[in-house]
């Protein structure tokens, strides 16, 4: 998906008139697409945010404040370097430029950061609507065993110019972190439906890994 469908496009401008008081935001809806377009990206694209999206559609109750755990989601990978060490802190900023500019309020800009922040999965154990957010992200690690190896190819497709011999213990280590934790999930939810096959997939990988 290189750009917004049209369904996609009628979501993202309702949810910036519920957030902000501008009535067209066009110019923001192309920078949206222009960010998830550069640079290209075979999986942190906006397929990821949609299929993000869905997810959070069937597990929407579970958050205290929907519109801002739906707009940390549009833009928690808007800016997206695989040599960067930044993305987040720079998606989370974006963010808040674009609630400036919807004149979204300042508690709601502050909240969408610190969501986006939660999406570097290194802050353990997250509660709230960090923590949906979070799982929604790392969801995938619980897909089928078919769905994972795409990820797992689309991935290394993004590291593409890092060589074998580097990004094998570097990917290696990756999910050794994941599979220390107690639980690689925060929600109760998600840890009783993702965890077990997110712990066989990541096994799997390091397996093919090794």
């Amino acid at each position: 998906m290189k750009t917004l469908s049209a369904p996609m496009r009628d979501r993202w401008l309702a949810l910036c008139a519920r957030v902000g008081r501008v009535r067209n935001p066009l110019t923001l809806t192309s920078m949206l697409e222009v960010l998830y377009q550069n640079p290209p990206r075979a999986y942190h694209s906006l397929d990821h945010i949609a299929a993000c999206l869905a997810i959070f559609d069937t597990h929407r109750s579970l958050a205290t404040n929907p519109d801002a755990v739906e707009f940390a989601l549009w833009l928690h990978d808007c800016i997206y370097d695989p040599k960067a060490k930044d993305n987040e802190s720079k998606s989370a900023a974006v963010a808040r430029h674009m609630l400036r500019e919807l004149n979204a309020a300042a508690t709601l800009q502050d909240q969408v950061e610190s969501l986006i922040m939660a999406t570097l999965h290194t802050r353990a154990p997250l509660t709230g609507d960090a923590a949906l957010l979070a799982d929604i992200d790392l969801s995938i690690l619980g897909a089928s065993p078919s769905d994972y190896a795409i990820y797992a190819a689309a991935i290394r497709a993004e590291y593409s110019f890092v060589p074998d011999e580097v990004y094998r213990p570097g990917r290696s280590a990756v999910l050794h972190a994941f599979l220390g934790r107690s639980h690689i999930f925060h929600t109760p939810h998600f840890q009783s439906s993702h965890d077990s096959r997110a712990r066989a997939n990541l096994e799997a990988e390091l397996l093919l890994l090794a």
